[in-house]
């Protein structure tokens, strides 16, 4: 049995390309332009400093083999847990769309991105409705709608701190959902705190305010790199995305210490009978409080925008500042991993010439800002429609909005010269149907499909 120590308080043509990035063309590391990019949504989260870099369009893809500030405080109850298995979606929702029969050379492959529905304001996200019903769409003011018709099922504008790179951030829904209609939302709160809540859904979709319970409370620092991504993973359990707390260059020194909940990815159990808040899963590395917060399971990241579970893997797209947007993927029953920020960016030793990189986790595929400026992770495709394109990881930068996927097979393939740009992607999505969409900025949403 997997047991868990509760806590019931918590503060809070040929398309693939091969460059090695010493060989990209000289530039400026940030170029002077007279575009704010942060101030269109959430995912420019690169931004770090008022200026940004003024991308080329085609992505350039490498596969690569003292100011503390507040640290939340917990107290801590006994009890035990067992998690349920995982509902994650990229591998376990009914597929609708017909399957294709007749496939080509994955490097014969052409696809594009189908519009379905616009209109929506500032979304950031899209999930399947565990009850079968429209696509969800999460928009970053603070609401949750659903796709067709925009019925909105979800409204806490009022209580969402909104601007920039805050807002209704993420939803996930609890593996045992048909049992206890249980839904969280990860969202920027009062003083600027990321807040996880807990919703009860009803019967017709619409999420029970008068049921909400704050699960977790994180204090932020600064009000860019919140992270918002909240998944549940194959354990059962729910993994929350952590940013380094904002400014540039690790400003609050968060990233390399285990004891506190910035730029970390964090791992607690919900949901639990008798247990108001959440659970300590027993094999996170400092479940006893010694040596590190309780909640941290990995640590050494910027901020994560958007990971995905696929199978026992998780895929982490970690935004960096000035030069190497990257992609990770570790097995997610390993604890205690570390990704490296600020020590290094990307592949990169940060700040200096040299540094010590055999304890991190190096990037499964990265590029440099020659191709864009901040990565939008996705989904490993598994879905039926385009089976050439099943095991590939599909992603986008918000800036140049390449379609890009990479998997260990086949590195990294540009997709974009047929798909063309996508905007300013701030997020991908599995539907109903088990394929992929695309979320963009300026309201959008497309599937990913065939043309060949």
């Amino acid at each position: 049995m997997i047991v868990a120590k509760a806590r019931s308080v918590a503060s809070a043509g040929s398309r693939t390309q091969f460059f090695a990035l010493g060989t990209l063309p000289s530039m400026p590391l940030r170029t002077r332009v007279g575009i704010v990019v942060c101030s269109l949504a959430v995912a420019a989260a690169a931004c770090s400093t008022a200026d940004s870099q003024s991308p080329s369009t085609a992505p350039i893809l490498t596969t690569t083999t003292s100011d503390p500030g507040a640290l939340p405080q917990s107290s801590t109850t006994t009890t035990a847990a067992e998690p349920l298995p995982s509902t994650d979606p990229s591998t376990t929702t009914t597929t609708t769309v017909a399957p294709t029969t007749t496939t080509v050379p994955l490097a014969d492959l052409t696809l594009t991105a189908v519009s379905v529905a616009e209109g929506f304001d500032n979304p950031v996200f899209l999930t399947a409705d565990p009850d079968g019903g429209q696509d969800l769409v999460v928009e970053q003011p603070g609401r949750i709608v659903r796709a067709q018709d925009k019925t909105v099922v979800l409204d806490i504008t009022e209580e969402v701190i909104f601007g920039g790179e805050r807002g209704l951030l993420g939803l996930a829904f609890h593996p045992d959902f048909a049992g206890n209609r249980l839904a969280y939302v990860n969202y920027t709160g009062d003083g600027n705190a990321t807040t996880i809540e807990q919703f009860e859904v009803g019967a017709d979709g619409t999420f029970d305010e008068a049921s909400r319970r704050v699960i977790l409370t994180v204090p932020q620092p600064a009000r860019n790199h919140n992270g918002g991504m909240i998944a549940f993973g194959p354990d059962g359990y729910l993994w929350i995305g952590m940013g380094d707390g904002g400014g540039a260059n690790d400003r609050f020194r968060q990233a390399q210490r285990s004891d506190t909940l910035l730029g970390a990815m964090l791992r607690i159990a919900v949901g639990i009978d008798g247990v108001e808040t959440y659970a300590i899963p027993p094999d996170n590395p400092f479940a006893d409080g010694s040596g590190g917060a309780p909640e941290v399971f990995w640590t050494g990241l910027r901020n994560p925008w958007r990971f995905s579970f696929d199978g026992g893997d998780v895929w982490i797209a970690d935004v960096g500042q000035d030069r190497i947007e990257e992609v990770n993927v570790a097995p997610a029953a390993e604890p205690g991993l570390n990704f490296g920020w600020p020590v290094t960016e990307g592949s990169e030793c940060f700040q200096s010439s040299s540094c010590d990189t055999s304890s991190f986790v190096a990037p499964a595929t990265e590029y440099s800002h020659a191709a864009g400026c901040s990565v939008t992770g996705g989904y490993v495709y598994r879905g039926s429609a385009i089976p050439e394109l099943v095991g590939e990881y599909l992603f986008s930068d918000f800036c140049s909005g390449f379609l890009a996927s990479y998997s260990a097979e086949n590195g990294s393939i540009d997709w974009t010269a047929s798909v063309g740009s996508l905007g300013n992607v701030s997020s991908f999505g599995i539907g109903g149907d088990g394929e992929v969409y695309v979320v963009t900025a300026s309201g959008s949403i497309s599937r990913i499909e065939r043309t060949s």
